[in-house]
Order: structure tokens, then C-alpha cells, then sequence
């Protein structure tokens, strides 16, 4: 068990670069490139292949971007980011194995991911939670805007064969 999470803190190297940002599969991980908030960076599990790892640019997010887990995801890492957590020299990880229930990855050694974090700042004094609900939103995909696209023109022809009745 030791020698897994020795592994995995690998990922967690001081001064982080876009390589050796932690893609640890099934886990959603906060880290940032540098100071600022666009450096801020979310690695969460890709839609359709569960082991791979998707990494995202939190800040350029737009639109219905947060109604999907992807955006959950960045607004949690921004949180943290915000009320002064480290990203930049470590990441900070935790497994979507289970969401929501107590308990660790005892693969990876993480705990497990909860909707709900509580941080405190330690430049203003505050005290709030970072909230993750990854339970809630589903996956962004282009298979998505398909679906709808199709079911709408089967509205449309539907109501074009009623019509001409």
C-alpha cells in the first residue's frame, strides 16, 4: 500500500508542469501551473473511457459548460484555489470511486471524493464549503447536442405528418 501511494506522489512534483500534472484514473485532481487563476486546472475521467484523463483549462469554461460534471469539477478546483489551497506545488486529489460515501481508494490511498468541503482561509478569517457535485451533472459530449438535434427532427416530422392529415 505504501509503495502505491510513494508511486502516486510522483505525480505531485513541486513547480508543476503540464506534464506532470497527477492523471490518476477515476480520480478528480485540483492543480495549478502557476499563481494565477488561469493556470488552475481540473483532471477528471473522460466520458466515454473511464481511465482516461481529461484536463481541463478552468477559467476559459463558459455557458452550459458548468451543468456538466466538467464544470462542477472547475468550480470545486477554483474554490480551493480561491481560499488559498496550494494547487502549484501540489495537487490535491481524491477518488470518484464511490462518490459521496466515507472512506479511501485503496488502490491509490485517496479519499474518497464528498460533495461538500470545508476550507478555511487564512488570509481573511472565512470559513465555507467547496461544493462538488459531481453526483448531479451528467458528462458534456458532442453525442449530446446529436441526440437532441435528432429528436427534435422527429418532433418536426411528427407534427409536418399531423399536420398534412
Amino acid at each position: 500500500m505504501r509503495a502505491v501511494i510513494a508511486l502516486l506522489l510522483v505525480f505531485q512534483a513541486n513547480a508543476m508542469e503540464q506534464k506532470s500534472l497527477p492523471k490518476i484514473p477515476q480520480h478528480l485532481c485540483c492543480a495549478s501551473l502557476g499563481p494565477k487563476p488561469e493556470d488552475v486546472r481540473a483532471m477528471l475521467p473522460e466520458a466515454f473511457n473511464h481511465s482516461a484523463v481529461r484536463v481541463v483549462e478552468c477559467t476559459k469554461l463558459s455557458g452550459t459548460d458548468f451543468v456538466h460534471r466538467v464544470g462542477t469539477a472547475c468550480s470545486y478546483c477554483m474554490c480551493l484555489w480561491e481560499d488559498g489551497a496550494d494547487l502549484e506545488t501540489s495537487g490535491e486529489c481524491c477518488s470518484l470511486t464511490n462518490f459521496g460515501t466515507p472512506g479511501y481508494n485503496t488502490a491509490t490511498g485517496y479519499t474518497t471524493c464528498q460533495k461538500y468541503k470545508q476550507t478555511y482561509n487564512l488570509k481573511t478569517g472565512v470559513v465555507r464549503s467547496c461544493e462538488l457535485r459531481y453526483d448531479m451533472y451528467s458528462f458534456k459530449s458532442a453525442g449530446q447536442h446529436a441526440n437532441i438535434s435528432a429528436f427534435w427532427a422527429l418532433a418536426l416530422f411528427i407534427l409536418k405528418s399531423l399536420l398534412e392529415l
